[in-house]
């Protein structure tokens, strides 16, 4: 079944085309990305003290994320029954419709008029916090880039870093306009009480929140564990304090053990922000037990499909290894030039690029494929080996094979492949275009409009080439 169709991935080329022109979130996102690539060197140059090596531990957890794909049904069995047998609830939801059902009735069932909210990004793709607000009960993020991001009234942007896109100027307006207080000029030294301020709104919700829903960066099939990595600490506050707590998260979230688990947090925080470990590692496992002074009375998992089944065994079932680091988009070229909401879905980069159109249908995101550099960064990075690359090609060819393109396009590259079968046509038509080009470039040698296809030159001046084919070029280099 295909995710809700709310994603606006259809419009891509136009939102890319704003997010460029955005002077604010240009300056923001050139000021972001030396921080996560600069961060995740340290981070992954830290794992020599500890005798480690990097290919060897991106070895061993892509052998443990295999290892569940290969049999997700019968881990996830294992899972169910160990969960319940510590007290907890599991239910099962095909799509963000049954997200939101389940929860609602949860919420009914309970007396639920507050939900605190720690960061879930299935809790985004079945638009839950709408579902909330329209049966009554208020949702409130507490994760403090996501609450600014719902302050704001918009999605996150990036994984890990829900905010990135905001400056500290409008952080400041929206604090000023929520919090019922004057606007203030802040620098960077203002940062700590900005935090504090937030720390204390959010304290108060906390409190009086009678439900915490929290989404899990893996679940634990030996133990019916829910292990949520945090570097605030609000995703305690939401497990613990309300009665009730419900964890969101895909089925394909399973590790069989916690060794299992303990691998793969070597290289999932220094993938993510750099870090050695993350600031909060929470191991919740059932409800509170007698004589236990915290803890949720009662405990639901929500283990959702959304579209993730049917990639088990197909070509992109790769992608079911995910952990969700951040780390394709933080070396993304793509990503680093547009943001996050130019990808008009939950899951921007190099990752949104593929499963966007796995799980809304590739109709509904024909340019995400193909936004991309194939600079191979991604893949690089990737702490569970995810050949992103290729599996963006390959939606590319299925796009092909389905006549998704535009009839220009196929019309195209029809008419290249027919000149390219014919090398002696091929190696004319292409010397009066290294010529052509050569002709339209000014006295720097840049083409500022690219004559037959000026959209091509509307953002960007291009080097000319020499004006000789490559054949041309190497044989007068054999000649010398």
């Amino acid at each position: 079944m295909k995710a809700a169709t709310h994603s606006q991935a259809m419009f891509f080329l136009a939102r890319a085309g704003r997010q460029v022109r955005n002077k604010g979130l240009q300056k923001a996102l050139a000021k972001a990305r030396p921080l996560f690539v600069g961060k995740r060197v340290k981070g992954i140059a830290s794992l020599a003290g500890d005798g480690l090596d990097f290919a060897e531990l991106r070895s061993a957890c892509e052998a443990i994320r295999r290892r569940v794909v290969d049999d997700l049904d019968v881990w996830l069995e294992i899972f169910e029954a160990r969960a319940r047998a510590t007290g907890a609830e599991v239910l099962w939801a095909r799509d963000g419709e049954e997200i939101c059902s389940h929860v609602l009735d949860i919420a009914r069932r309970n007396g639920v008029t507050k939900v605190v909210k720690s960061k879930s990004m299935l809790s985004e793709e079945a638009r839950l916090n709408e579902a909330l607000s329209a049966a009554g009960i208020r949702p409130v993020e507490t994760d403090l880039g996501e609450y600014i991001v719902q302050l704001a009234g918009e999605a996150p942007s990036h994984i890990i870093a829900p905010a990135v896109h905001k400056s500290m100027a409008e952080v400041e307006a929206l604090f000023a306009a929520h919090h019922g207080r004057p606007c203030q000029e802040r620098t960077s030294a203002d940062i700590p009480l900005m935090a504090r301020e937030a720390r204390a709104v959010l304290r108060q919700h906390f409190l009086s929140a009678e439900m915490g829903i929290s989404g899990a960066n893996f679940l634990i099939a030996e133990s019916g564990s829910a292990a949520l990595v945090t570097n605030e600490g609000n995703g305690r506050m939401v497990t613990t304090l309300p009665r009730v707590h419900v964890v969101i998260t895909g089925i394909e979230k399973i590790v069989p053990t916690l060794d299992d688990f303990a691998t793969l947090m070597r290289l999932l925080p220094r993938s993510a922000t750099g870090q050695g470990i993350s600031n909060y590692v929470s191991l919740l496992t059932g409800t509170r037990g007698a004589g236990e002074s915290e803890g949720p009375e009662k405990t639901f998992f929500i283990l959702v499909d959304n579209g993730r089944a049917a990639l088990a065994g197909s070509d992109f079932s790769d992608m079911l290894r995910c952990i969700r680091c951040g780390a394709c988009m933080n070396h993304c070229p793509v990503y680093f030039s547009l943001g996050g909401h130019a990808y008009g879905w939950v899951y921007p980069g190099p990752m949104g690029s593929v499963l966007t159109p796995l799980y809304t249908g590739i109709e509904n995101a024909l340019d995400l494929p193909h936004a991309s550099t194939g600079c191979n960064q991604c893949a690089a990075v990737c702490p569970v080996n995810i050949p992103l690359p290729r599996l963006m090609h390959r939606l590319r060819e299925i796009q092909n094979q389905r006549h998704l393109q535009p009839w220009r396009e196929r019309l195209a590259l029809r008419a290249w492949a027919w000149l390219a079968g014919r090398p002696a046509l091929y190696r004319w038509v292409s010397g009066r275009a290294a010529r052509y080009l050569r002709w339209l470039a000014d006295d720097s040698g840049r083409i500022r409009v690219f004559g037959l296809a000026p959209g091509w030159s509307d953002g960007r001046d291009l080097t000319a080439p020499p004006g000789r084919t490559f054949h041309e070029l190497y044989a007068a280099r054999k000649r010398v």
